[in-house]
């Protein structure tokens, strides 16, 4: 485990497989940490964020994978943050369910929600049921809550990006054509938990992979209906 800076304000928690991002003064005057690691992290990840920070008021989750929210319990055991996670994510309420954890989310949020702290949610399903990016709008940072991830963790040189491999996505098509939608937002950062962030002209990247990608039967851009 590592903990470092990644931008002004943001560090990262990185794990074996997986990282989890510290957003401080977010809002203003409280630590909030997006998402949680595996639970076998658990452990090793409150005691880095209670040496480093101190506490924890808000943990955000991006969608229902184990790798994001596994730790979570060690997390609410620790700092009773304020947890806030997508509403339409199944599999969230379901693992929750099936480990017999009474937590309920103080924040349900949907697409389109802003979130205190200036934060916007935009909603990808595909690699899961609600996978959800989070904008920070007036700093142009996009977290990508695996809609997706660095191009270097398939094997391609790093500072590009591409959609989670399909093999983990529920949904490879949608979590490929539901990335349009991040277009419509203005962003010069992506923070992403596997691979490498993008620092140089992200949203041109995204555009420019989008073009070029062969959709075949099923490309929106010659869609009538």
């Amino acid at each position: 485990m590592t903990l470092s800076n990644v931008t002004d304000g943001i560090d990262q928690v990185q794990f074996d497989h997986v990282r989890v991002l510290v957003l401080e003064d977010v809002p203003e005057g409280q630590t909030t940490l997006v998402d949680t690691a595996f639970d076998e992290n658990g452990e090793e990840l409150v005691e880095t964020l209670e040496a480093e920070y101190g506490d924890i008021d808000r943990v955000i989750l991006t969608h229902g994978d184990h790798g994001h929210h596994g730790g979570l319990e060690h997390v609410m055991d620790a700092f009773d943050p304020k947890l806030v996670m997508p509403a339409d994510e199944s599999k969230l309420y379901e693992h929750f369910e099936e480990a017999g954890l009474d937590i309920e989310p103080d924040v349900a949020y949907e697409d389109g929600d802003l979130l205190e702290g200036d934060i916007r949610v935009i909603q990808v399903p595909g690699h899961t049921e609600a996978t959800s990016a989070l904008l920070l709008e007036e700093r142009g940072v996009l977290i990508s809550g695996d809609a997706l991830d660095g191009s270097d963790r398939g094997g391609m040189p790093p500072g590009y990006l591409l959609p989670p491999p399909a093999l983990f996505n529920i949904d490879h098509e949608a979590a490929e054509l539901n990335l349009y939608d991040l277009l419509g937002y203005d962003f010069d950062t992506v923070l992403v938990f596997h691979g490498s962030h993008v620092f140089e002209n992200p949203k041109q990247k995204l555009d420019d992979f989008l073009v070029e990608r062969e959709w075949n039967e099923w490309d929106p851009r010659t869609d009538d209906e």
